[in-house]
């Protein structure tokens, strides 16, 4: 008999055992799992800060909107809000009429916006786009939003932000971003 039970005993912690290992996968592959999650979701919002030019997501506030939407009044056509963030500036100018679009850099912000549109019932009037500011022409949009000015208005104008541009230069930077009767927003600038 203790013979049959020395027998048994080592296939009990052998079994024992295999459930620790198989736990110890487990738990290995949850947390790998969420450290590469996280680490999709974190980084379109780290990423930013190691360009030559550091413009990090920061949500428009409740004034801001509505210096832009007081800036649009007894307007009309397109608006475009470069690096839209959340899709606040597009949202609410939507709401107002207008056909708005957004161009951002970072995707999880571009689906949210574009969530944001379809539940605030404004889908209809917003486009949201993953791109780079710098590869498209805004030149059609009658109205245009720019945030986070200094930093990428300045570096655009190739001259240090406590410099003011000269006339020839400033002109060449709203030939690229407006036509004729367009309005620029320049928040921040100010």
């Amino acid at each position: 008999m203790s013979q049959a039970l020395a027998k048994e005993a080592p296939r009990e912690e052998g079994e024992g055992g295999s459930r620790r290992s198989g736990w110890g996968l487990l738990v290995t592959a949850g947390v790998g799992g969420t450290l590469v999650a996280l680490y999709a979701v974190a980084t379109p919002f780290v990423t930013p800060a190691l360009r030559k030019v550091c413009l990090p997501f920061v949500p428009a506030t409740a004034a801001q909107i509505q210096n832009v939407l007081k800036m649009l009044e007894n307007r009309s056509g397109s608006l475009v809000d470069i690096g839209s963030g959340d899709g606040r500036i597009v949202i609410a100018a939507a709401k107002k009429g207008f056909q708005a679009v957004g161009y951002e850099l970072n995707p999880w912000l571009v689906w949210y916006s574009r969530y944001r549109a379809w539940r605030d019932g404004v889908h209809q009037n917003t486009k949201f786009y993953i791109s780079d500011l710098w590869k498209v022409s805004f030149s059609h949009y009658r109205n245009v939003v720019v945030f986070g000015v200094p930093q990428m208005l300045f570096s655009t104008l190739h001259c240090p932000v406590s410099a003011v541009p000269d006339e020839a230069t400033l002109s060449s930077f709203t030939r690229r971003f407006l036509r004729v009767g367009s309005l620029l927003m320049l928040e921040g600038l100010l």
